[in-house]
């Protein structure tokens, strides 16, 4: 998929458990927020410029894993009236106990904080992030 950048992965810090609204940077009219299942254990974080409509920093992000286990992860996006598209699966990176989530966490990150490339999706568009081996989705719709 276009947009996607390697280079060292930011580190996004956020709690699981928060339902709260996104929060805005004025000046960039960039969003970053997070939504997470049900159960709270796979959540997709991403920044979203809604002026230019690009998405430069996508995460997927597993509450618990395995020591020395290798992940992969994927994010899917459908646009409004569109099939639904996926990127590649892509390995994890352990970031271990890190004391926002009970257990260990795993992320998968695609692009930069604060870049202002990225994949240019519409409004409506579901942006989703997957874990393999898992039929479970975080997904947001953008706003």
């Amino acid at each position: 998929m276009s947009g996607r950048r390697s280079g060292s992965p930011a580190r996004v810090y956020f709690s699981v458990g928060a339902r709260g609204p996104p929060t805005h940077t004025p000046a960039a009219r960039t969003v970053d927020t997070h939504r997470c299942t049900p159960l709270g254990d796979y959540c997709i974080v991403l920044q979203y410029n809604t002026s230019s409509r690009r998405v430069p920093l996508i995460i997927a992000h597993k509450v618990s894993g395995r020591k020395g286990h290798t992940y992969w992860a994927r994010w899917t996006y459908k646009k409004p009236g569109r099939g639904t598209k996926a990127s590649g699966w892509k390995r994890s990176s352990w970031s271990g106990d890190n004391g926002r989530a009970p257990g260990v966490a795993v992320e998968t990150l695609w692009g930069h904080r604060g870049q202002s490339g990225g994949p240019k999706l519409p409004k409506g568009t579901v942006v989703c992030t997957q874990f393999k081996g898992s039929n479970q989705k975080a997904c947001y719709s953008l706003g």
